[in-house]
Parts: C-alpha cells; sequence; structure tokens
C-alpha cells in the first residue's frame, strides 16, 4: 500500500476532532503542471507532496548541466528532505515533469499530523524509515554495478520511468551521460522483464 493511502487509512480510525477535519482538508488532491518548479536553490522547501499520478524530479546543478538525484512517480511522497524537515534553504531543485495530481502537507501541518495520534506519529516514522532504506539501496546499487547493469537494473523496476520521462534525466539519475545512456540501450532488452544484474 502507498504511503498516501496508509496515512488516509490511518487517519480514519482517529476520533473526530477539528484538527482531523483540518488534515483530511490538507488531503484534497489539485494539480500541478509540468514544468513547475516547486522549490529553487536558496528557498526552504515548504511542503510535502504526495503523488497520486505524474512524475517529479530532484535536481542540482553543476555548471551549465544539471544532475537528478531523485525521480519520483505515483503513490510516493516527495520533498527536498535536507531543507524540508530541517527548515533550511534548499541546495537542490524541485520540478514536476508530468502534469502531477497532489496532495500536499506544508512543514507545520506534517508536524501536527505526528502529534495528532500516536498510530500516524509510528506510520510516519516508519515511512521515513523506508525512504531512507530505499535510499540506502540506491547508493549499493550504484556502488556494485557497472553503468551497463545499472541501466539494466533500473529498466527492469517495475518504478521505472523509462520511456515516461526524457532520457537524459534517467541517465544523469543513475550516474551517467545520455550518451552512454543510449548506447547502453542497445545491449539491453526493453521488452524483457529480467535482466542479468
Amino acid at each position: 500500500m502507498k504511503p498516501l493511502s496508509r496515512i488516509l487509512r490511518a487517519l480514519e480510525n482517529v476520533e473526530a476532532t477539528t484538527e482531523k477535519d483540518g488534515l483530511l482538508a490538507s488531503f484534497h488532491p489539485y494539480i500541478i503542471p509540468r514544468g513547475r518548479v516547486l522549490v529553487t536553490q536558496g528557498q526552504v522547501s515548504p511542503m510535502i507532496y504526495f503523488i497520486v499520478k505524474g512524475v517529479m524530479r530532484i535536481y542540482s546543478t553543476r555548471g551549465s548541466e544539471d544532475i537528478t538525484s531523485l525521480l519520483i512517480s505515483d503513490g510516493e511522497p516527495v520533498c527536498v528532505a535536507a531543507s524540508f524537515f530541517r527548515q533550511k534553504p534548499s541546495e537542490e531543485i524541485l520540478e514536476t515533469l508530468e502534469d502531477c495530481t497532489v496532495c500536499s502537507l506544508s512543514y507545520e501541518t506534517y508536524r501536527s499530523l505526528s502529534k495528532l495520534d500516536p498510530e500516524i506519529a509510528d506510520l510516519t516514522i516508519r515511512l521515513l524509515e523506508e525512504q531512507l532504506i530505499s535510499f540506502g539501496e540506491r547508493i549499493r546499487t550504484f556502488k556494485f554495478l557497472s553503468v551497463e547493469k545499472r541501466i539494466a537494473h533500473y529498466i527492469s523496476q517495475p518504478s521505472s520511468l523509462f520511456r515516461r520521462i526524457p532520457d537524459i534525466y534517467i541517465a544523469t539519475y543513475l550516474g551517467t551521460t545520455g550518451a552512454t545512456f543510449s548506447r547502453n540501450l542497445k545491449m539491453v532488452d526493453v521488452n524483457s522483464t529480467k535482466f542479468q544484474v
């Protein structure tokens, strides 16, 4: 079950209060158009977004190029974590790559959510743990796999955004160039669901 569904299910079990009603109102979905920058460098990340449908990316700039550090899609939460949780200026940029249907919580509402009920507080902690574990697994993948195997591994994942967003974003996310990504795709059967990693 995706994070947004889990939070909403937990909220259903909380005794009715004004605070609960206010939190539920925060989960009303709305659309953010493709190409919208939600957080810029130097800005404090104000919101955590739960993507109902769509794709966002987090990236940083280096000279004239940008490096994608995170790709997030349907059902997942996203924010510039170091900025949002510490309420410090962001070193990264958050943008939409598709029209995105989202629910969002401000930092203040997020903190209220975890204080509302012990079950929700525990769920919030577990969701953060899962995100950290996922990030750790990505680091291990990068450390032990060649570029070719990274590409094959990524494309084979159910969460892969291959052919949904521009290849260059996937390439920089995987720590390679657009040219290398394209060259290696010729060696990967993109119609296959099994890859030797």
